[in-house]
């Protein structure tokens, strides 16, 4: 903690004046004319606090010794237990340019477009809960060099002729690219950390403890070898563009494909080194889960999950629909198997919105999409393993015993592996099956349409009949993705859907003369229009959602700034 030298007040980092300014006089001094410690070990090492949330475990670094009383990863109101300790010194920082004021009228003006969040997503108190943060991030310096020989051509037509012209374009590779950052903490999402980017490094700086004073930071717990390909891999993308566009060959044809190109190019990383990025954060606490919004606080980007209230949602839906019945009850005369047919089609669209929402939230909710984070998993899958055979750590304590993810995560591992295994012989089977069921398929489809097309409206049925495939199949799908998805439990809302459409299409093909059975088909195929619909909606909180930290696997946590 940095003590003023006029009259022993504290001293915070002031994002305005950019200098440790007093709390209590209001001096302002430069954050660099502070030396922490006398250790030798001063130049690699520097003192922290680090405050533990007694409920998600989550911790956080500050400079200063202050009590804190709020975890902005579980978003828990507790007292955090503080403790002094080592850590080592990141290389570079950004300072924070955009002040908590700023921050707050920035979220505010964001949010105003969140016409379903909920209320007290958008207060003032839970506004004024934002916190700064210093993220850590690693930074990669890559250069490209080498010859590159891409041949290209062009063509045109001359009378009945095409004639084609082949060129060499060839040339010295000699490319840098500086300061290419990814976020270093397992705690800090990779969606969110990708959101709110970039990041400007014109502002930054070496790193000094007096950045910190009145703010909290993060520690990188994720390898800088996590992220070396994907950076390697961005560096070529980025150069095969350029040279794709202002190559003096860029308007004709490259006879290479895209990855030939890229692996001409002699890529390497020259030098990885730690940064920490400002980043205000806040935490809105639903039940079980958890919504993060952040902002860039270099830029003022915002990257929020915005979750929904759903009685706000219901009542602009039902007015709306109500608006809609009337306007379309003046306007046309449905038949009732033509109202078959349409509520058939709206119910693939809800499926597909379906399906697709419950394969994002198990993705979210397995973390698929985050490599830090499943860096960080399997090295403590690893070590529960480990633990598993007997294996010891030196402190009992330190033994970890399987989870149920570990389990489900295994099975899916070893499902996946499976499948890429056998999917040479399952492409063959799948050719020979097709060339035994085809022709029986055709037959019985053929029977099956002069039938229908002798009673029930035949494009009718058969969009119905195709409705009702495709929701089958989307209904597999999602109660697969659903057995992976540890915050929802039960069988696919789809089912109820499928046997409204089931329901449809016999009235379709037997076409009784009563118009009572293609309307209670109808309501049959509605209600389960409208599970699949308040389903969807209550899935979406669970998308624009987190689960809640996890001991073992986070890191973080956090108080005022």
């Amino acid at each position: 903690m940095a003590v003023c030298p006029n009259c022993g007040g504290m001293l915070r980092f002031d994002i305005r004046s950019q200098c440790m300014k007093c709390d209590s006089c209001t001096s302002t001094f430069d954050p660099y004319s502070f030396q922490y410690g006398n250790s030798a070990e001063e130049s690699t090492e520097y003192d922290v606090t680090v405050f533990k949330c007694p409920q998600c475990g989550g911790e956080i670094y500050s400079t200063d010794q202050t009590a804190a009383g709020f975890c902005s990863y579980c978003g828990s109101s507790s007292v955090l237990e503080g403790h002094l300790t080592r850590e080592k010194r990141p290389e570079l920082i950004i300072p924070f340019k955009k002040t908590k004021e700023d921050c707050k009228s920035i979220f505010k003006k964001f949010t105003k477009r969140a016409i379903f969040a909920p209320a007290d997503f958008r207060s003032e108190g839970n506004v004024d809960s934002f916190r700064g943060i210093y993220m850590p991030y690693w930074l990669y310096d890559i250069s490209q060099g080498g010859q590159i020989n891409v041949p290209t051509s062009t063509s045109h037509r001359r009378g009945d002729y095409i004639i084609e012209d082949h060129y060499m374009c060839s040339g010295e590779m000699d490319s840098m690219y500086n300061g290419v950052s990814y976020d270093a903490s397992s705690s800090f999402a990779d969606d969110i950390s990708n959101e709110i980017a970039p990041f400007n490094v014109k502002d930054i700086t070496q790193f000094s403890p007096s950045f910190l004073s009145g703010f909290y930071a993060d520690v990188a717990d994720v390898p800088a070898s996590v992220y070396e390909d994907t950076a390697v891999e961005l560096a070529r993308e980025s150069s095969y563009n350029y040279l794709k566009k202002n190559s003096p060959m860029s308007t004709e044809h490259f006879e290479k494909s895209k990855t030939e190109v890229k692996s001409m190019m002699s890529t390497q990383i020259n030098a990885e080194r730690s940064a920490m990025f400002p980043v205000w954060f806040m935490a809105y606490r639903q039940r079980k889960r958890v919504a993060y919004a952040t902002v860039n606080g270099q830029s003022g980007k915002v990257s929020s999950d915005l979750p929904i209230s759903i009685p706000k949602y219901l009542l602009c839906a039902g007015v709306i629909a109500t608006i809609l019945f009337f306007i379309l009850q003046l306007l046309f005369t449905i038949l009732p198997s033509t109202l078959l047919v349409v509520i058939a089609i709206v119910s693939v669209i809800g499926a597909i919105l379906y399906s697709s929402e419950m394969k994002k939230i198990c993705i979210k909710d397995n973390h698929d999409d985050d490599m830090g984070l499943q860096s960080r998993m399997e090295q403590k899958r690893k070590s529960r393993l480990e633990a598993q055979k007997g294996a010891t750590f030196g402190n009992e304590t330190e033994a970890y015993v399987l989870t149920e993810r570990d389990i489900r995560n295994n099975k899916r591992r070893k499902a996946a592996q499976k499948k890429h295994e056998k999917r040479g012989s399952n492409a063959v089977f799948i050719v020979v099956l097709c060339f035994i069921l085809v022709p029986t398929l055709i037959h019985i489809f053929g029977g099956m349409i002069f039938a229908l097309s002798k009673g029930a409206s035949f494009i009718g049925t058969i969009l119905v009949l195709i409705s009702l495939i495709i929701n089958i199949a989307l209904t597999a799908t999602s109660t697969r993705n659903i057995k992976d998805i540890e915050s929802k439990k039960g069988i696919s809302s789809l089912i109820w859907s499928d046997i409204g459409l089931a329901a449809s299409l016999a009235i379709l093909v037997f076409k009784p003369v009563s118009d009572i059975y293609y309307y209670a088909a109808a309501v049959a195929a509605m209600l389960g229009l409208l599970i699949t619909l308040i389903d969807l909606m209550l899935s979406y909180n669970l998308l624009a959602t987190r689960p809640l930290p996890q001991f073992e696997l986070y890191k973080g946590g956090d108080d005022r700034a």
